[in-house]
């Protein structure tokens, strides 16, 4: 066969780019979401789905960065907290929207990684139901105390629950919550009676700790730091490896008396299953964006470890926490309640 001057076999150059066209024209109207993805998100205002009541530290997160998506994207984005059940409400209500970009969710240590261990027939799939898009930070947490309560350090703190079994017990900010994993892991650890009495969010656990209500709580530094420094509260330890750079006096539990304990939580960003991976992309460049901002790393002072990341790099991760959590229900016998 003769070949035509512009190298494209026996037909011409306008034959060639012609068929090629239509080519990724059908390419595109088979998979309509990259199509689409393209002009994302010129459409209308992207839903930030958030699990948990206002006013936690959840939302201390979701709002800023938040914002910060919304400028990178030049699109508003809209925080809507749909509170209620460990956060499986929400989370389930943001696994049925539509895979389109037009609804991300705020995933958590509860969310994605305990709740599937926790409670039973959960109408969702962490890992199936949804597609990451990127790490947004670690947070620590602190366990903390009324003033009134006489322990000031870790150790004198199990030495006084161990003598008093059954008698004190503390406030779950939420069923699932990485504070409630943090408080039942150091339980097991030291071999502690101290019930829990769940709450709907951090605000009313908070709120009922600062009133006497009960005098021991794990809560995440960010929530505790204005009240530790205002001496309404007293902290004991962090559960992270090494000292929190917010609480550089307060020791961690680990090298208070339980080498190798660590108790972490995290948020993430994901959207529905299915969403087309430029959008995913396009998102996850947003929250990288979004975590260079003001508005966020003002929030490091507080506790907050920012963390961005690729979309493997957070599937690895929700993949690895959730067998270490599954392992510590199981054997400690965690029930919800």
């Amino acid at each position: 066969m003769k070949q035509s001057e512009n190298g494209t076999g026996g037909i011409s150059r306008r034959q060639f780019m012609a068929a090629s066209a239509a080519s990724l024209a059908g390419a595109a109207l088979a998979r309509p979401g990259l199509a689409r993805a393209a002009g994302y998100p010129a459409e209308h205002p992207i839903q930030f789905i958030v699990p948990f009541p206002a006013g936690g530290g959840t939302d201390l997160v979701a709002r800023p960065l938040a914002q910060g998506i919304g400028e990178a994207l030049k699109q508003s984005v809209v925080v809507i907290n749909k509170g209620g059940a460990a956060g499986i409400i929400g989370t389930q209500q943001a696994a049925r929207s539509a895979p389109d970009g037009y609804t991300v969710a705020l995933g958590s240590t509860g969310t994605h990684t305990v709740n599937q261990s926790l409670y039973e027939n959960i109408a969702y799939d962490p890992i199936k139901d949804f597609d990451p898009v990127s790490m947004v930070c670690y947070y620590n947490n602190v366990l903390v105390v009324h003033p009134s309560f006489p322990a000031r350090t870790l150790q004198e703190f199990v030495a006084l629950i161990k003598a008093n079994p059954g008698k004190y017990f503390y406030g779950i900010t939420q069923n699932g919550s990485s504070a409630h994993l943090a408080m039942e892991l150091l339980k097991a650890t030291a071999g502690l009676d101290l019930p829990g009495v769940p709450y709907k969010g951090a605000a009313a656990a908070v709120n009922d700790f600062l009133g006497g209500q009960f005098p021991v709580l794990m809560d995440v530094v960010i929530n505790q730091q204005q009240f530790i420094q205002g001496g309404k509260s007293r902290p004991l330890a962090v559960t992270s490896a090494t000292r929190a750079p917010a609480l550089p006096a307060v020791p961690t539990v680990a090298e208070s008396g339980y080498p190798g304990y660590q108790a972490i939580g995290w948020n993430g960003v994901f959207v529905p299953a299915g969403t087309p991976p430029p959008i995913i992309q396009t998102l996850n460049a947003a929250v990288q964006s979004a975590l260079r901002q003001p508005a966020l790393a003002q929030l490091t002072q507080n506790g907050l470890e920012l963390h961005g990341g690729t979309p493997e790099e957070l599937r690895r991760f929700i993949t690895t926490e959730s067998e270490k959590w599954r392992t510590l229900i199981k054997n400690a016998n965690i029930k919800a309640t």
